[in-house]
């Protein structure tokens, strides 16, 4: 890490910055100082701020008072070409790739092409990014559609695309939300490595181990207004996540009691493709398994072929001892199956649509105005959406507001919390708490013991291996395609789990057990 001083002059100098949306005041005052050679934890729940904050000053939102300074000179940039001539790269939560383009060619948005006899030079592209990519230390294949590349492959994408010019304000907005460990291991010896050279990073993140094991500054926002700052030497997780939560408390997200059910989903010789292994996998209603292992393993292909989305699965697929086909998501929403897929803003949600919309959508049926009628009754479906909302504590304007209006928690309960009714037997989950805040977090795992004391069977799939421990009773490991672990969470430590993670060997044990 950077050994610069806490009293270097500041690269950049927020003093009371204000941004209102007619009555609801997104920023209210927020103090910033991030200084060059350092790293800065910029902290806060979903809807404290941060967002409004990071597009003030990349130039998508115009102040409505206070002032920004970048090297002791006034910084108010018009637009985002302005923020990105002055020496800020922003990677941002959500993904903003062409899909159809490679990496290359996606790096190369907005910039001036490299031409040769007139005509544009990709192999120039190409090596110009495969400099950035081996420089860093980064296995990337830069000429296929990033349509064909994971998310967490993509998210590197956007990292490279963004470290192409020098920075002098690097802001990584949860850049390790869908990364491997190992990939996450690797950008944050990027991250240092930008310190070391001189750049200001601003460094957003939910995960408390990674905030303290990187960041020497942070800052605390809660309701638009900066209520701590300081050195991270001098406070701890606790005290952050008190200053983050004020005077509510986190909702208590231990473990309900999961009812005894019956074997709910068994698989036999199962595969979601022809490049996958054959899977043999059994499990009861109330169980919490937690799918895991690196980007390419097989986890998210999995989830997608139980849900019905991978046309080329097959092998046997029952649930509650009925047989399904291998694809077909009709068959899946007749047998109470839900999904909450790991790109919410790609694949989840109806991004231009309402927050009414989005939350009502897999379930209009129940706000029929006469049984057995495609006729709606908006009342009742706006009733119905407004107590999912409130239970799920998700701060909205209106209902007719965009869904795109929310911050990516309040997005990500939507998602989840929509599906929830009397009956569901299976909910697949992809990265159930990416990019969320502490409190939604908890929030959200509390909802999933919720279900599964009730009989469904939760499947879900992380990357972060905290969270697999802090939710899953079983843990399922995944490497090429095959189940490399399968064995309640109790008795597993980080580091089997780990070393199942980068072996290719059979099922460390008969996944067909009774769990």
């Amino acid at each position: 890490m950077s050994q610069s001083s806490g009293r270097a002059v500041p690269r950049l100098e927020i003093t009371g910055l204000k941004k209102h949306f007619g009555g609801v005041h997104a920023l209210d005052g927020v103090d910033l100082n991030v200084k060059p050679g350092r790293i800065h934890a910029l902290l806060g729940e979903n809807g404290a701020g941060k967002s409004s904050l990071l597009k003030c000053l990349s130039g998508v939102y115009q102040p409505d008072g206070g002032a920004m300074q970048l090297d002791g000179a006034l910084h108010a940039p018009r637009d985002p070409r302005a923020a990105e001539a002055a020496g800020l790269r922003f990677v941002h939560q959500e993904l903003n790739l062409v899909p159809g383009f490679t990496a290359a060619e996606n790096a190369f948005v907005g910039r001036r092409y490299p031409r040769r006899f007139g005509l544009i030079d990709r192999q120039a592209m190409q090596r110009r990014l495969a400099a950035v990519r081996d420089r860093l230390g980064i296995a990337l294949p830069l000429d296929v559609p990033v349509r064909h590349l994971s998310v967490g492959q993509c998210q590197l994408v956007e990292i490279l695309r963004a470290l192409m010019d020098e920075a002098r304000i690097l802001v990584l907005d949860e850049p390790t939300a869908s990364l491997s460990e190992s990939e996450a291991a690797i950008l944050r010896k990027v991250v240092v490595t930008l310190a070391q050279a001189g750049c200001a990073v601003i460094f957003v993140s939910h995960r408390m181990e990674e905030v303290f094991e990187l960041a020497q500054d942070y800052t605390v926002l809660r309701n638009g207004v900066t209520v701590g700052q300081g050195l991270i030497t001098e406070t701890t997780p606790d005290a952050v996540v008190a200053m983050m939560a004020g005077d509510a408390q986190l909702r208590d997200a231990l473990p309900l009691p999961a009812r005894r059910a019956e074997k709910l989903l068994e698989l036999d010789g199962f595969s979601p493709s022809p490049r996958h292994g054959s899977l043999q996998l059994s499990a009861h209603g109330g169980e919490i398994i937690g799918l895991y292992g690196i980007v390419g393993s097989g986890r998210s292909s999995l989830l997608k072929a139980l849900w019905g989305a991978m046309p080329r699965a097959s092998g046997r697929l029952s649930l509650a001892g009925r047989p399904l086909p291998p694809a077909g998501i009709p068959s899946r929403l007749r047998a109470r199956v839900a999904f909450a897929p790991e790109d919410r803003r790609g694949s989840g949600l109806v991004i231009n649509h309402s927050i009414l919309d989005n939350a009502t959508l897999p379930r209009l049926s129940d706000g029929r105005a006469v049984a057995g009628l495609p006729l709606l009754s908006w009342p009742t479906l706006r009733r119905k959406a407004s107590a999912m909302l409130d239970r799920l504590a998700v701060r909205y304007g209106r209902l007719a507001d965009r869904i795109a209006t929310l911050s990516g928690g309040n997005q990500q309960k939507i998602l989840i919390g929509r599906w929830f009714r009397p009956g569901l037997r299976l909910f697949l989950l992809d990265e159930p708490t990416r990019g969320v805040d502490v409190r939604s977090k908890a929030e959200i795992h509390a909802l999933c013991h919720e279900l599964a004391g009730d009989g469904t069977l939760i499947l879900f799939a992380t990357s972060d291996i905290e969270e697999l421990f802090a939710l899953a009773g079983r843990i399922v490991v995944m490497a090429k395609g095959e189940i490399a672990l399968d064995a309640p969470a109790a008795g597993l430590t980080r580091q089997q789990v780990l070393a199942a993670t980068f072996r290719t060997a059979r099922p460390h044990r008969d996944s067909r057990r009774t769990a």
